[in-house]
């Protein structure tokens, strides 16, 4: 895959700024692959399902996302039955919100991102598989994680809410969840240079 030097110069600023002046504790990021992210989720005290496990497709796509700014978390993103995106839900709002649906924001707000334009960036971590949206679901909810996170409380914290929202899917209600990660990935194709570029950019 071919990086311009612009692109990958913006990306190791905004990446740089957005991720690790988030973290109270210094996280060492890596690539990773289906074994680690598999490894990961094993450790993970709640269920999960990993149909609803999503990363990045390309490192264009991450790239995209990050500079539009969603690269970041734990937070809740919920778009309607219609793709539109509606709103973020905090860690403060998480619990009214997720209890009773009839408290997330109705109206999409004009110009609105998709889950389709997130969807086309993204696949399953086991088998890469994408998806598409459905007229049979009601809301669709992306939660963003990462092993970089390196804060188990952050982790608890947004798996408790996958947790909810499962249970509430076995329930019967008609949501699809995808549980984002937001690592880096060998899936990528990177070269070993550009890897490495990375990596020193983001370690620093």
């Amino acid at each position: 895959m071919v990086i311009h030097k612009n692109k990958f110069f913006i990306f190791c600023i905004l990446f740089i700024f957005q991720l690790t002046i988030a973290q109270k504790n210094k996280a060492l990021f890596e690539f990773q692959n289906t074994e680690s992210v598999d490894n990961f989720l094993k450790k993970i005290k709640y269920k999960v399902n990993y149909e609803d496990v999503y990363i990045f497709r390309s490192f264009d796509g991450f790239f995209e996302y990050n500079k539009n700014g969603y690269l970041k978390g734990p937070i809740i993103y919920v778009f309607n039955s219609e793709g539109f995106f509606l709103e973020d839900i905090t860690p403060l709002e998480v619990e009214e919100k997720l209890s009773n649906f009839k408290k997330i924001e109705k109206r999409a707000k004009k110009g609105a991102v998709t889950i389709e334009e997130w969807f086309s960036k993204i696949e399953n971590f086991k088998d890469h598989q994408i998806t598409e949206r459905s007229s049979d679901f009601d809301y669709y909810f992306v939660l963003n994680w990462a092993i970089f996170f390196n804060k188990p409380d952050s982790i608890n914290e947004l798996f408790k809410w996958y947790d909810v929202l499962r249970r509430q899917k076995e329930e019967g209600q008609n949501i699809q969840i995808i549980l984002l990660d937001m690592d880096l990935q060998d899936s990528w194709n990177l070269s070993p240079e550009k890897k490495s570029s990375i990596l020193s950019q983001v370690n620093r």
